[in-house]
């Protein structure tokens, strides 16, 4: 009997130490937004809120859900440029290529005679 009521006592007391309890509740702020992750600093400083053992599985698979589809969306921009890039096929000696003057006035634009003597 007084084990049952030991049991019950420390429920009691674990229940009210996470906050369902009432006045003993701790602040939680509120849960981080999806959208609130725009940098890597911000990925890191994320801490999931608290369970009586370890983390709040629901809100921490939402977090890691959303930062892998944040790299998805990242990875996918960054392989749209590089294909972007890739198929540009500038020329090597460009006329737009520009170099600083002798006289330090401002860029000048190179012609192939120049080129040469500009490297």
């Amino acid at each position: 009997m007084i084990v049952i009521a030991a049991i019950v006592i420390l429920a009691g007391v674990v229940v009210v130490a996470m906050g369902r309890g009432g006045e003993l509740a701790r602040d939680q702020p509120a849960e981080r937004a999806a959208a609130s992750f725009r940098s890597w600093h911000e990925v890191a400083s994320y801490r999931p809120p608290g369970a009586l053992l370890g983390y709040d599985p629901a809100a921490t698979e939402h977090a890691l859900t959303e930062i892998a589809r944040l790299i998805a969306d990242r990875d996918a921009e960054i392989a749209e440029l590089r294909h972007r890039l890739a198929s540009a096929e500038l020329p090597a000696d460009a006329p737009w290529q520009t170099v600083p003057d002798q006289a330090g006035q401002g860029p000048a634009v190179l012609d192939s005679a120049d080129q040469g003597s500009a490297e």
